[in-house]
C-alpha cells in the first residue's frame, strides 16, 4: 500500500485539523517527535468520542496496539464494548484489523501523522467516506503511542453510525492514503510504502 506525501491541507474536517495543528505547536516547538504528556488533553474533551488511543507494543519485526481508551462512537460504529485494555487484535476480525492498521504502520514508520480517507457502506448501502488522521508520540524519535481521530461524513446526508463498520458484506477501499510530512520546519518528506497489502 502507498502513501503519498503530503501537506497538512490534506486533511478536510475542521476538528482533525485542530488536532494536527495542536500536534505541530509541540514538534515544532521541541523539534521532536511530541511526548503524549505534552499534548492538550483539556482541548479533546469535545473530540473523545471521536478519539482512540493507543500504546504502540513492538513484538519482533510487528507491531500491536493497546488500547488505552476507545471512544463511545467508535465502539457504536465497530460494534466493540469493552476494549480498553486490549490489543487491538484482539477486539477486531482479521479483515478489519489489516483494513486499519496500514495507516498505524505508516505513521510509525515515517514518525509523523497519517491520513487516510477511505470508502464505506452503512447497514441501509448508503455511500459513506471514513476519514483517519493518526498523530505520533514517543520519545528519540520512537513512536510510542497513537493518538487516532476518526470522522464519517456522506454526500447522501443521513446515514446509520451503527456497526459502520462491521456492516455485513462490507467491501473496504482506501480513497486516500498520505503520510503528513510537507511543511513541518524543514522536516524531509518520506515516501512510506507499507509491505502489507490487503485485498478484500
Amino acid at each position: 500500500m502507498h502513501f503519498e506525501s503530503a501537506s497538512r491541507s490534506v486533511i478536510r474536517s475542521v476538528r482533525q485539523g485542530d488536532l494536527f495543528n495542536g500536534w505541530l505547536r509541540v514538534y515544532r516547538r521541541e523539534r521532536a517527535l511530541p511526548l503524549i504528556h505534552q499534548f492538550d488533553f483539556e482541548r479533546l474533551s469535545e473530540e473523545r468520542p471521536d478519539l482512540m488511543y493507543y500504546d504502540v507494543v513492538r513484538t519482533g519485526d510487528d507491531y500491536r496496539y493497546l488500547i488505552q481508551h476507545s471512544g463511545q462512537n467508535l465502539k457504536k460504529a465497530f460494534g466493540t464494548r469493552g476494549s480498553e485494555g486490549k490489543y487491538l487484535d484482539q477486539v477486531l476480525d482479521a479483515e478489519r484489523y489489516d483494513f486499519s492498521r496500514l495507516a498505524f504502520i505508516a505513521c510509525i514508520e515515517a514518525r509523523r501523522p497519517a491520513f487516510t480517507v477511505s470508502a464505506v457502506r452503512d447497514v441501509n448501502g448508503v455511500p459513506v467516506s471514513y476519514e483517519r488522521l493518526v498523530l505520533p508520540f514517543g520519545a528519540n524519535d520512537r513512536v510510542q503511542q497513537l493518538i487516532v481521530s476518526l470522522k464519517t461524513i456522506s454526500i447522501e446526508g443521513r446515514f446509520e453510525t451503527r456497526d459502520l463498520m462491521r456492516a455485513a458484506k462490507q467491501r473496504y477501499s482506501y480513497e486516500l492514503c498520505a503520510v503528513i510530512d510537507r511543511d513541518l520546519d524543514g522536516a524531509q518528506s518520506r515516501l512510506v510504502e507499507t509491505s502489507d497489502v490487503v485485498e478484500i
